[in-house]
């Protein structure tokens, strides 16, 4: 490595002061190199910038475009919820409405039944009290008739002759009516 070292300095010490050195520039390229930057710079400002500049504001016309639809959706939306909210509230009223008026109606439905059944069971009693009352009228008839007829039979067999019978069945009659007269007053 010292040997290159050397030889590098050898070289530099040989060179003449008025050849071509990488690190110095060269004027007259650098008065090229701006008038071709100035050139180009001019050209790129008059038609590419210009382009560029188009294509930017179509791009953000497009994007407000688009976060204007996006914004119009979401309204859309929102009032599509709140829609459908009122909907959901109106059928959930409807729905404890027709519960209420199921439970109403079923009320009225057991109240009419337990009144059919009590008017029912009321004409039931009415109805077995008049034949209660119409059995035992031909009971208590039954028994006249029959009491009649052995009380005739056992005062003919004491007095020994007949009698009338029509006087017989009056006399007895009176005497039933008379004994249930006043059975009922005790």
């Amino acid at each position: 490595m010292t040997r290159l070292i050397l030889l590098a300095q050898d070289l530099a010490a040989e060179e003449p002061a008025h050849e071509f050195s990488p690190v110095a520039p060269v004027w007259t390229e650098l008065i090229w190199a701006a008038v071709f930057f100035v050139v180009l710079f001019l050209i790129i400002s008059r038609v590419a910038i210009p382009k560029l500049n188009a294509m930017l504001a179509a791009r953000e016309a497009a994007l407000t475009g688009k976060l204007q639809a996006a914004d119009d959706a979401k309204a859309q939306a929102d009032t599509a919820l709140a829609d459908y909210r009122a909907r959901l509230a109106d059928a959930q009223t409807e729905a404890q409405r027709i519960i209420d008026e199921g439970r109403r109606t079923g009320d009225q439905i057991v109240a009419e039944a337990r009144s059919r059944a009590e008017a029912e069971a009321q004409q039931l009693i009415t109805r077995a009290q008049a034949d209660i009352a119409a059995e035992r009228d031909r009971a208590l008839s039954t028994m006249r008739s029959t009491m009649a007829e052995l009380s005739i039979d056992v005062a003919g067999r004491i007095v020994g002759q007949s009698l009338n019978t029509e006087a017989q069945r009056a006399l007895v009659d009176s005497y039933i009516d008379e004994l249930a007269g006043s059975g009922s007053r005790s």
